[in-house]
């Protein structure tokens, strides 16, 4: 039984699934109101915000790719014409036409293609995860910079202190759980979609190892 060529569009449906379920979880416990009233950085909102632009990009290329993939199992018939295994197998013919070595270049070229509608996602993935930081760093600054204003030495000015502590603490916090979480959820979509993008590397590779064979087969 033949997997369904559209599996990695799925797998993301799957993915983006369970984070939605989470983060209605979330809302329903008033954490996502948290972030938003308590981070005065509004850092978090930020990151949550780019997540979803990158989530919804991922699925674009998830999209893509499993009709790549789907291309590639039905690419002798003409409407395929596009698709990345048929420009690669033409390629490949011109490339022995010439009578020339297959270098790895081809191959090279052949991965970039593939990879290329998702290799952003790593990118972001590391965004995020910088920004989470960069929110810890401003919330122990806040923490901090209190420390050398305090003065007086009464119960009043020790109050007023420790709740801009309190402040600078929920900023740190915030920021890091909302980074590392959307990196974390960001590259499990990454990582998802490059092991279905290298299953239609190993596929196009298959069909020119054919097409070498069998002459009758080459497109």
């Amino acid at each position: 039984m033949t997997r369904d060529s559209y599996y990695p569009f799925y797998g993301w449906l799957l993915i983006t699934g369970a984070i939605i379920f989470g983060a209605y979880l979330a809302w329903d416990f008033g954490l996502f109101e948290k972030l938003i009233t308590q981070d005065i950085t509004y850092l978090s909102s930020i990151i949550l915000i780019l997540f979803s632009l990158v989530t919804a990009y991922l699925g674009m290329a998830a999209w893509k790719l499993s009709k790549q993939i789907s291309y590639t199992h039905n690419y002798k018939q003409p409407e395929q014409a596009s698709s990345w295994a048929v420009e690669h197998l033409d390629l490949l013919q011109w490339q022995r036409q010439q009578n020339t070595h297959e270098s790895d270049s081809l191959l090279a070229r052949l991965v970039e293609r593939i990879h290329r509608g998702h290799s952003n996602g790593w990118f972001f993935s590391d965004i995020l995860m910088r920004l989470g930081l960069i929110g810890t760093v401003i919330g122990f600054v806040l923490m901090l910079s209190t420390v050398y204003e305090l003065k007086d030495n009464d119960i009043l000015a020790l109050q007023n202190l420790l709740g801009t502590m309190g402040t600078g603490m929920q900023v740190a916090l915030y920021t890091t759980l909302t980074g590392l979480g959307g990196a974390l959820l960001i590259s499990l979509q990454c990582q998802w979609l490059d092991r279905c993008a290298d299953g239609l590397v190993s596929d196009i590779i298959k069909l020119g190892v054919k097409a070498s064979s069998s002459p009758e087969d080459k497109v």
